[in-house]
């Protein structure tokens, strides 16, 4: 795993605004939490070896097959366990991205090719991997053109990361026509969906067939219960985690206008939640620590994505209260 990887919280004290992972802060969880703490006797059993019951209420809350679905702990297991079931092959991953993509093949023994744009793909390639929405762009790759790339390349497994999903406007593949693609598999994301990054819940969907083969080498219990007892609470209370899209990706829009306003910051296109940026002097490093130490703001510093250098950080759109003060800390960082 690498050095930074996603939200190094632990490592300061006092942090007030969290930009740094690619969550929605902006959820009520109180009632889950007390719903929690009548639950916890059940850690005193063993939950399900695998959790059956609620890849079924998930299955049945997505409309979906229960033999097209499988829960995990978080999307990453999923990562790692499809590059498991299909190791030492050729896999090309779309760049920049997350870098479980290329640690998991790594540790597999992959043939790995690093590409950035879908053009580059060709017959060679037994596995794809991108993320859509990606991170840390935030870009979308169009749904048209992804359908029939994938349609053209009927021998490549195509392995979709849909853990932003939630935090675009823009069409995407659903995990039910995924299921009807036999080389596709989708990564979702639960803890990101409902802004719960610590309860590491996931699930990976597909044909019965691809997921057959993934399913041999799940490891047992590596779902909680506690885990699983929130998943079944927020697949019933829906009507308490709802985003207003339209107003999310409004407020990116101000963000990523005020910040290249700023004259220090360059800011990538996005089609999600996600701003990645870029210091025309400076490091991100030097702000990351500026913001933690000095005001209690937490941004991710982007250098060690594959592609990127020093100078890009990447954060996740949160209320416009807390936009305006990252955007007048880094006004002053810049001033110094």
């Amino acid at each position: 795993m690498i050095n930074g990887h996603g939200d190094d919280i632990y490592r300061y004290k006092d942090i007030r605004i969290n930009f740094s992972s690619n969550v929605y802060n902006g959820f009520d969880h109180e009632d889950l939490f007390c719903h929690l703490a009548n639950q916890l006797d059940h850690v005193s059993n063993y939950p399900e070896p695998t959790p059956a019951q609620l890849e079924n209420n998930l299955a049945l809350f997505l409309g979906l097959q229960a033999d097209e679905l499988m829960v995990t702990n978080g999307a990453t297991e999923a990562i790692y366990l499809i590059a498991q079931t299909f190791r030492r092959k050729h896999s090309a991953v779309l760049m920049p991205t997350f870098s479980e993509y290329v640690d998991a093949c790594r540790l597999h023994e992959h043939q790995l090719t690093n590409i950035y744009q879908l053009e580059q793909i060709h017959v060679g390639f037994q596995i794809v991997w991108l993320c859509n929405p990606n991170n840390p762009t935030g870009a979308v790759t169009n749904k048209e053109t992804l359908v029939q790339c994938i349609c053209e390349h009927p021998n490549t497994l195509f392995v979709v990361d849909a853990s932003y999903a939630e935090y675009t406007d823009q069409p995407l593949i659903s995990s039910a026509e995924g299921c009807l693609m036999p080389n596709v598999l989708m990564l979702h994301s639960m803890t990101k969906d409902y802004g719960l990054p610590g309860l590491r819940l996931g699930y990976v969907t597909g044909s019965a067939s691809l997921l057959e083969d993934v399913r041999r080498q799940r490891m047992p219990w590596s779902v909680n219960q506690v885990a699983i007892d929130a998943a079944n609470y927020l697949l019933s209370h829906q009507d308490e985690y709802t985003i207003n899209l339209a107003e999310l990706m409004a407020e990116r829009e101000r963000v990523a206008q005020q910040l290249s306003q700023l004259g220090g910051v360059q800011v990538w296109p996005s089609d999600s939640h996600i701003l990645l940026c870029r210091l025309t002097i400076g490091k991100a490093s030097a702000l990351k620590d500026f913001l933690a130490q000095e005001y209690g703001i937490l941004i991710r510093d982007a250098s060690n994505f594959a592609g990127l250098d020093s100078s890009y950080f990447r954060i996740a759109v949160q209320t416009p209260a807390e936009n305006n003060e990252l955007i007048q800390r880094i006004a002053e960082w810049i001033a110094q």
